[in-house]
C-alpha cells in the first residue's frame, strides 16, 4: 500500500535531505548535492559481476556533472546578458500577427538552454533536464560507470532511479504527432521510446516529451507541474521568459508551495497537490506549455540538432569531404543487403538483391534515418514464450492488439494476462483490430545518435 507522507513528515523529510544551497552568484544555481549518501538497496555479491547495481564512484561522478550542467547554464545565462532585444512588431502587413524580430530566434534557443540546464527545476534543486542529456554523450547519458551497470540515473532524491536510460533528444523534433495509417495498418510519430508523448495537446510530440521528466518521480521529481511556473518565477531569467510566452506569474500561491515543491514526487496522494484556483491552475499550465516548447525549440537549433557529421558533410559536393573505402562499404550494406533504410530511410533506394544499381537522387540533404514508426525486430511470441527470460527481454514494448504503450515493467502475469485477454490495462480510446497481431512495437529510432 502506497503511504502518503504528513506536513510535519514532509517537512523533517526535506530538512533531512537538505534542501539548502549556496546561490551561484548570477545564476542562482544550488552548488550542495543532497548531503547524505546514496542508498543502495542491492548489497555486494560476491563473486558477481558487476558485485552491485550501484558504481563505487556515483557519488563524486554526480558531482562532476553538477558542474558541468552548472557551466553550461552560465554560458546560456551569459549570452542572454550580451543579447540585443528582440522587438514585438508586425513587419508583414495588415492581418498578420505581431513576432519577435531581430533576435526573437536566440531569445527563445538561449531561454530553451536556460530551462534546460536549470538545476532548480527539481525538488532539491540539484537536478536539472540536462544532467542525463550532455552533449559529450550526444545528449544522453554522462556518467560511464552508470551506463554499464545501473543503467537509468538517479533523480532528485538520490534513492531513487529512473526506469529507463535517458534518451537522446538530438533530433526528436522531426517526430510528428502520432497519428495511425489505415492503409499500413501502423502508428508513426510520437516521442519516448514507447511513444508515450503523442503531441496532441501541444501538437509537438517533442514538446509534451520535455513535460514529462519534471514530475517523473525518477527524474527531476516535483510533486506538481505548478512547481515549474514557481521556480521559473524566481529565476534571474524571468524576464525573458515573460519576453517569449507573456506574463502568466501573477498566481496567488498557498502559504505552503515552498513545502510542497521542495517535498519529492510520490509523497502526496494526488498529482496536484498545490491548491490553486482553476484561473491560477491554468496560469501554471500555460507556463509548463511555455517550459516544453521553449525547450524543444531549443532542440531544433544548431545546439543540438547540428546536422554536422562526416556523413552530411559527405552529401555535398563542395565540401571536400568524401567517405572512406570501409565507411562507403558500410553504407552500401546499410542500403542494400542489411536492409537497414527501409525503416532507418536516407532517401535512397534499397538494393537488396544481387546485382541491384541505386540510380536514384537523394530526396533528402538531412536524412533523419528514421521512418517515424514503430517496428518489433524481436522474436514472434510464440517463438518467444518457449524461451526462457524472453518476455524480459521485450518488456516495455507496446501490446500490439491494444496498442497501450507500457511506460513500466509489468510483471510476468499481468503481461502474459494482457497478451493471453487480447487487451491491456485501462486501454485508450484508439483501438486496433487484432487480427493476427500479437506482436509488441517501439519508435524506430534515427541512427543519427
Amino acid at each position: 500500500m502506497r503511504r502518503y507522507t504528513s506536513s510535519v513528515v514532509t517537512a523533517g523529510l526535506a530538512a533531512v535531505l537538505g534542501i539548502l544551497s549556496v546561490p551561484h552568484p548570477a545564476s542562482a544555481q544550488a552548488q550542495v548535492d543532497q548531503p547524505v549518501p546514496p542508498y543502495n538497496p542491492y548489497p555486494p555479491l560476491p563473486g558477481s559481476t558487476p558485485p552491485t547495481v550501484l558504481p563505487p564512484d556515483l557519488q563524486p561522478e554526480l558531482l562532476r556533472v553538477r558542474r558541468e550542467v552548472q557551466t553550461i547554464f552560465d554560458r546560456y545565462f551569459a549570452e542572454w546578458q550580451a543579447l540585443p532585444p528582440p522587438v514585438l512588431s508586425n513587419t508583414q502587413g495588415e492581418g498578420n500577427p505581431p513576432i519577435l524580430q531581430g533576435t526573437g530566434y536566440d531569445a527563445v534557443r538561449i531561454l530553451g538552454g536556460l530551462l534546460n540546464f536549470d538545476e532548480n527545476m527539481s525538488p532539491f534543486r540539484n537536478v536539472a533536464c540536462a544532467s542525463c542529456h550532455l552533449p559529450y554523450a550526444a545528449f544522453s547519458g554522462p556518467i560511464p560507470s552508470v551506463n554499464l551497470t545501473m543503467v537509468a540515473y538517479p533523480s532528485s532524491y538520490r534513492y531513487h532511479a529512473n526506469k529507463r536510460t535517458a534518451q537522446r533528444y538530438t533530433y526528436s523534433w522531426t517526430f510528428p504527432v502520432l497519428y495511425y495509417n489505415s492503409t499500413q495498418g501502423l502508428f508513426f510519430g510520437a516521442n519516448f521510446w514507447d511513444g508515450r508523448a503523442t503531441g496532441y495537446k501541444l501538437q509537438s510530440p517533442d514538446s509534451e516529451q520535455a513535460q514529462h521528466p519534471p514530475v517523473d518521480p525518477g527524474e527531476m521529481a516535483l510533486p506538481d507541474t505548478a512547481c515549474i511556473a514557481l521556480r521559473i518565477s524566481q529565476a534571474d531569467y524571468r524576464p525573458l521568459f515573460e519576453l517569449v510566452w507573456g506574463a502568466d506569474f501573477d498566481i496567488s500561491w498557498p502559504s505552503n508551495v515552498e513545502q510542497i515543491c521542495s517535498t519529492p514526487a510520490g509523497n502526496f496522494p494526488n498529482a496536484m497537490p498545490v491548491a490553486l484556483s482553476a484561473v491560477d491552475r491554468t496560469k501554471a499550465n500555460h507556463v509548463y506549455d511555455g517550459w516544453g516548447q521553449s525547450i524543444s525549440f531549443l532542440e531544433h537549433t544548431p545546439d543540438v540538432s547540428p546536422f554536422n557529421s562526416k556523413f552530411d558533410q559527405s552529401l555535398s559536393a563542395s565540401s571536400g569531404v568524401t567517405l572512406t573505402t570501409d565507411e562507403a562499404a558500410g553504407f552500401a550494406l546499410f542500403n542494400g543487403k542489411g536492409n537497414c533504410n527501409s525503416c532507418h530511410v536516407d532517401g535512397r533506394s534499397t538494393t537488396i538483391l544481387p546485382g541491384q544499381t541505386d540510380t536514384g537522387d537523394e530526396a533528402s540533404v538531412q536524412p533523419l534515418f528514421t521512418c517515424h514508426g514503430f517496428a518489433n525486430e524481436g522474436l514472434p511470441m510464440k517463438a518467444c514464450r518457449s524461451i526462457p527470460g524472453c518476455l524480459c527481454i521485450m518488456r516495455a514494448h507496446q501490446i500490439c492488439s491494444g496498442l497501450r504503450p507500457i511506460p513500466t515493467v509489468f510483471s510476468t502475469e499481468i503481461w502474459d494476462s494482457a497478451i493471453s485477454s487480447g487487451a491491456a490495462p485501462n486501454p485508450p480510446p484508439i483501438r486496433i483490430p487484432a487480427t493476427g497481431c500479437s506482436s509488441r512495437r517501439v519508435p524506430t529510432g534515427k541512427c543519427r545518435s
